[in-house]
């Protein structure tokens, strides 16, 4: 399938789609290649809206870790949601002829065709249900439907673009920024770590000094080393608290909110966490005393 315009040109992809271009295209897909579903969320922001939803797509579909997420606010609450599998649309793309080179953009057909009730394109029929939602019907269901090849340069398209990577990639967009912010996290870590001991040596060492003078101590080893004992035993809780924190930044599946350290007993915030996964990771190396959800946020107390 070959369309004209004065700009980039618009394409309908399906799953057998075979596109002939040699000029950058706008690509328009089926709704064979992705889920979308409006959720009513009790959250005021897309970027919360997202957080929670791979829990709402496991009602629906068997792994969602695979998938990517696309989220639309309609209204105060209300998300138009979409799930998609960024190497399947890749492969498509691929198969269908086009220069990967020469793709402008990818659109999901729901946004984009919104103003069309019933059409078919390749053969293929689609209709929006009452709901709102675009679905691929039997021809004999879409009576009215129109030609979309005559009408898809009259589109004009949203700015509501797919968030996907058009190469082949072994780890997935979301994938690739976990292990970014673990690798920051660690190295911020390392950062604070190596500056801390070094406060500690020079703040021990001013201690000791001034405790030898205010208590007229006798410089011997003996009284030296039982000085060294008591602080080296601080040095080494604070190493045993750096270590948890540590431990419990390093769980990229749920994002840790904030923490507070009160004598031994650690409390975390979650924003939007799985509770058993937290609490599986959490009792690997430390006992958890209490554990509770208020809202969307999961709080668990820790002992050191």
């Amino acid at each position: 399938m070959s369309l004209v315009s004065s700009k980039s040109k618009k394409v309908f992809l399906s799953l057998d789609s075979k596109i002939e271009v040699d000029s950058k295209v706008d690509i328009i897909l089926s709704p064979e290649f992705y889920w979308v579903r409006i959720f009513d969320i009790p959250v005021k922001s897309i970027t919360q809206a997202r957080h929670v939803l791979p829990t709402l797509f496991e009602d629906i579909l068997e792994n969602v870790r695979e998938l990517s997420f696309q989220v639309i606010k309609l209204e105060e609450n209300k998300y138009l949601c979409f799930a998609y599998i960024n190497k399947k649309i890749y492969e498509h793309i691929k198969k269908s002829g086009v220069n990967l080179s020469l793709v402008n953009a990818v659109y999901f057909a729901q946004n984009e065709c919104n103003g069309i009730e019933q059409f078919i394109v390749n053969d293929k029929s689609y209709v929006y249900t009452p709901d709102g939602i675009l679905v691929k019907v039997p021809n004999a269901i879409a009576t009215n439907a129109v030609n979309l090849d005559e009408k898809i340069d009259s589109i004009e398209l949203s700015s509501n673009k797919i968030d996907i990577k058009l190469y082949n990639n072994v780890l997935t967009s979301k994938q690739i920024y976990s292990i970014i912010a673990v690798f920051l996290i660690i190295s911020a870590i390392n950062f604070y770590k190596l500056f801390d001991y070094k406060n500690e040596i020079k703040q021990l060492d001013e201690k000791i000094e001034k405790t030898r003078k205010s208590s007229n101590l006798p410089s011997s080893s003996l009284q030296t080393n039982s000085i060294l004992k008591k602080y080296k035993k601080n040095v080494s809780f604070e190493a045993k608290k750096r270590e948890a924190i540590s431990y419990l930044l390093s769980n990229k599946k749920n994002r840790l909110k904030s923490f507070e350290l009160e004598n031994n007993i650690l409390t975390l915030k979650y924003a939007n966490a799985n509770k058993n996964q937290v609490e599986r990771f959490i009792s690997l190396k430390y006992k958890i005393e209490s554990s509770r959800v208020n809202a969307l946020e999961l709080n668990i107390k820790v002992k050191l």
